[in-house]
């Protein structure tokens, strides 16, 4: 279902903002906590708060306004992180959570803000492995691809599908990298 809704929208997705669709392939590297392009330019950035009860990341743009904000769910034994829009906790954008509590390959599931309250089928997939840190995402269950990332030289390497939002992309990439850190007792 979530496919065929995506699929209406001209094969564009634009969950976060349409300002960060490209109708071309974006490479995008990611060292440490910076994104940059294909030319080398900061595109975004990925804070870690000094203070707070929670354990959350904020994704801001090149002159440092947040983006979203990524919050862990503290009791939550399937990993599961909230992502909301900007950098307060009022506008729910959508969920990321590990589809099961063992595993041998890493499988998260993404729902959005409409899908959130049965979880009965996701609406993106991300598979992979930690120990390479690379994964591919997915359109809900489908073989449908928007997204693959490998590392690289102390670095990891993401190719975004044309028409896919680069911002949803990256943050489902530093929550996928959480989630194995957390898995490894990191």
């Amino acid at each position: 279902m979530a496919e065929q809704d995506l699929n209406n929208r001209s094969n564009t997705i634009p969950i976060i903002g349409s300002e960060f669709v490209r109708p071309q392939p974006s490479d995008l590297t990611i060292i440490g906590d910076t994104v940059k392009d294909a030319n080398g330019n900061k595109v975004f950035k990925v804070k870690t708060p000094l203070f707070g009860l929670h354990n959350k990341r904020i994704l801001l743009d090149p002159n440092d306004s947040p983006i979203v904000t990524m919050k862990m769910k503290v009791t939550s034994k399937h990993d599961r992180w909230q992502v909301y829009r900007g950098g307060d906790l009022d506008d729910k954008i959508f969920t990321v959570k590990r589809s099961s509590s063992v595993q041998l390959k890493t499988r998260i599931e993404v729902f959005l803000k409409h899908n959130q309250t049965k979880e009965a089928s996701c609406d993106f997939t991300i598979k992979g492995r930690f120990m390479k840190r690379a994964c591919t995402i997915y359109v809900g269950d489908s073989t449908k691809v928007i997204a693959q990332v490998h590392e690289g030289d102390e670095r990891l390497v993401a190719t975004v599908y044309p028409n896919v939002d680069c911002a949803f992309i990256v943050t489902l990439i530093f929550i996928f990298d959480l989630i194995n850190m957390a898995g490894t007792g990191v």
